[in-house]
């Protein structure tokens, strides 16, 4: 009897709730048009804001209210204010009548579920909730009969069924699993999975279903609740049903509460509520709160949250344990430790240890304004260590570190619990929990911790001896705990042993970040394959900014022997990243040169640097170094080759008075010889070069050339009037694809011949 006593307090609890939440919108009914409503309803960019106006709208009796509502929920050019006004609507489902004249909005909600698809007609779906089945089923009817309709627009009219607790709407779906249109019986099956549960066996199901028409409306609601029972596999009874409603009214009273103390104020009532489902909900609330970045009304939730540290649901005090590991800024060290000590269910206990530990660390932290007294701190060590060093090693460990991350314990207190974590790793079978106690020993030889080199004193035997593991989760954190041991001797042996090739990303980062602090020149040679083999780009960066600061240290002769790599890499790989860095260590290379006097050196770093430009088409840059390596006279020699480099360049970007001022110069000294390397440069443009008006500015450039009549250059002229010919015939190709250009193409010309 108490249970049937229960059911009915709190369904009588529901039917309070529903009638003052209605009485609240009662309250605020008015009768004239509120502008402030209006604007902020069509042009508020904020939801909530739009959905609230509407409400207020919908509310009044006003005609004026009235039409602007009716107008914006027919304009489709406008969805944000039609969703916004079908929210709105929705909320008054379970209590129509306050809505003056709800009938206005039948039409245009069943014109949206009839043309729109998506989220706008499954609000509509909803909001049509306020109208009973008798003045809905017409219009739901003719959609569904409508041949010209589509079936996403059937669907629609469908779902409006599916969630109506009518059993004409069930008898509906029913008749149309016999429809002819398979699709449309198929989506009628789909929704009536609602009201009877999928079964493997089809027949058997469409029995059951087609069953439903012949049973009483109880019956039918009776099938709906078993159903939603099988399905949740927690609702065993009405009163799971009513918390869950309860709890979904709650979410509809918190998500229309716009004020953010209003909202810390309802979540202090709900997390002193005596329902475990309201708590939960309470408790989750402030989590999302937490996890979006706002400040926590602390003020407001603290107290009531850390109450239910030890509330009577076991579930509810694990909720809450774990909320409060990460709030360390509230001040729950007392409740949890209270509730430690007389703490029975094993999980729940391992939490509470696993969050005051947190809480614990963030109080010893500088700074910090909670104060914790010394014997918590130690008597926790203990029951962590009594309590879980069989059952739980790896929670052990995490609670013992972040009790020893600060000072404020002899050493005499704290090596018995880092040796305590030491044994547990010799005593563990499995190999994942010896990689986290791995971890955890890693943890307090960090910087941050400040027992550091007693721990290192004790786990340095076993980190050395785990970076053999071929477990990359032993080997892994065993280097990491190496290296915050002893940086430099570390790095040493794990050179040594060839660790710059462990098939462990993590190990092999640990190694490169090292050699970006305090690498030499030697160390190029293995932080150049990761470079070129990276399994990531974040890898690749780490390589290649390491080396660069090494770079930093290094004589130009090494910087040029790695640019030349570099700039292979560059052209190979070709992203932005090694692009950027060549540049740049080409430019550090030249510095360098040119600091040390050394012009072979700087010579050959600016003609790779024209060459690497030129590859890449950075024509400006290329033709910058091929200028000062001409004015620089360092290798007459080379001259000739160089300048035919610079020509190049300027071809091909199309530098008409450069070209022209090139030729120029060379034809003051000689004719156009037909070996010369400026003449087969300028063949070899006119003859590869696919941009044929580029050509003929260039062609018009060097044609434009005058020639002294006393210094006549035969070569030249010959040498132009072949290539004229040969330019006429490009040009005519270009404007006629249709003539062939192997009947059509004249000899090539001399000099390419010779």
């Amino acid at each position: 009897m108490s249970r049937y006593f229960s059911i009915i307090s709190k369904t009588i609890f529901i039917l309070v709730l529903l009638c003052c939440t209605g009485s609240l919108f009662a309250e605020s009914e008015s009768t004239d048009l509120n502008v402030t409503d209006q604007s902020a309803m069509l042009n508020s960019t904020d939801e909530q804001t739009r959905i609230d106006a509407a409400v207020e709208l919908l509310k009044s009796s006003s005609s004026q209210a009235r039409q602007v509502l009716l107008k914006a929920l027919e304009n489709k050019e406008n969805p944000a204010v039609q969703v916004s006004i079908c929210k709105a609507l929705v909320q008054f489902r379970n209590f129509p009548n306050l809505v003056p004249d709800r009938n206005d909005f039948l039409v245009p909600l069943m014109t949206i579920i009839r043309t729109q698809n998506g989220e706008m007609a499954t609000l509509a779906a909803r909001a049509s909730l306020m109208y009973s089945y008798q003045k809905v089923k017409n219009y739901i009817k003719n959609i569904i009969d409508d041949p010209a309709l589509s079936d996403s627009i059937k669907k629609n009219a469908i779902y409006a069924l599916q969630i109506r607790p009518d059993k004409e709407a069930v008898s509906m779906l029913v008749n149309l699993l016999d429809s002819k249109d398979v699709k449309l019986a198929s989506a009628a099956a789909d929704a009536l999975t609602e009201w009877i549960p999928a079964a493997n066996d089809e027949k058997l199901w469409l029995r059951k279903a087609k069953g439903l028409k012949y049973k009483s409306r109880t019956d039918v609601f009776r099938e709906k609740l078993l159903t939603q029972e099988e399905k949740t596999r927690r609702l065993c009874d009405e009163v799971v049903e009513w918390q869950k409603r309860y709890v979904s009214s709650l979410e509809i009273i918190y998500l229309n509460t716009a004020d953010e103390e209003s909202r810390g104020k309802f979540i202090a009532e709900n997390l002193a509520f005596d329902q475990s489902p309201v708590k939960q909900w309470a408790i989750e609330k402030i989590n999302m709160w937490r996890k979006s970045g706002k400040p926590l009304p602390l003020d407001i939730l603290q107290k009531p949250l850390v109450n239910l540290v030890s509330d009577p649901d076991p579930a509810i005090r694990l909720a809450t344990a774990k909320l409060l590991g990460v709030l360390t800024n509230v001040n729950s060290v007392d409740a949890l430790f209270t509730q430690l000590k007389e703490e029975s269910k094993p999980d729940v206990k391992t939490q509470i240890l696993i969050s005051l530990a947190y809480v614990c660390n963030f109080a010893l932290s500088p700074g910090a304004e909670i104060e914790i007294s010394s014997e918590v701190r130690t008597e926790t060590l203990k029951i962590a260590a009594d309590f879980l060093k069989d059952s739980n090693p790896i929670a052990a460990a995490e609670v013992i570190r972040n009790l020893l991350l600060q000072n404020g314990l002899e050493e005499a207190q704290v090596k018995p619990y880092f040796k305590l974590i030491a044994n547990m790793f010799k005593k563990a079978d499995d190999e994942q929990t010896r990689g986290r106690l791995l971890e955890e020993m890693a943890r307090l030889c960090g910087s941050d911790s400040f027992y550091m080199t007693i721990a290192g004193g004790i786990f340095n035997d076993i980190f050395a001896e785990s970076i053999n593991s071929k477990n990359n989760q032993i080997a892994t954190p065993a280097v990491i705990g190496l290296i915050r041991i002893d940086q430099i001797s570390a790095f040493e042996l794990l050179k040594k042993k060839g660790f710059a090739n462990h098939p462990s990303m993590k190990v092999r980062s640990e190694l490169v970040s090292i050699a970006g602090q305090m690498g030499t020149a030697d160390d190029l040679d293995w932080l150049g394959p990761i470079v070129k083999n990276a399994e990531s780009d974040d890898e690749e960066k780490q390589a290649v900014d390491a080396m660069m600061n090494i770079f930093q240290h290094c004589h130009a002769d090494v910087l040029f022997k790695w640019v030349q790599e570099f700039a292979f890499l560059a052209k190979t790989k070709k992203n932005e990243l090694i692009l950027a860095r060549t540049r740049a260590l080409f430019e550090m290379a030249e510095k360098k040169a040119e600091a040390d006097q050394d012009m072979q050196l700087l010579f050959s770093i600016r003609y790779s640097m024209a060459q690497y430009c030129s590859d890449l088409e950075w024509y400006d840059l290329a033709a910058k170094y091929y200028g000062i390596l001409l004015q620089s006279g360092f290798d007459p020699a080379q001259a000739p080759q160089i300048t035919a480099k610079l020509l190049n360049v300027h071809l091909y970007s199309g530098q008409a008075e450069a070209v022209k001022q090139i030729v120029t110069n060379f034809l003051l000294s000689s004719d156009f010889l037909p070996d010369a390397e400026l003449a087969m440069v300028l063949n070899d443009y006119f003859m590869k070069n696919k941009d044929a008006q580029q050509s003929k500015r260039i062609f018009d450039a060097i044609a434009s050339i005058k020639i002294p009549a006393d210094n006549p250059r035969p070569l030249w002229t010959a040498q132009l009037e072949e290539w004229e010919v040969f330019m006429k015939l490009i040009l005519k190709m270009k404007e006629d694809p249709n003539i062939s250009e192997k009947s059509d193409m004249p000899a090539e010309p001399n000099t390419l011949e010779k």
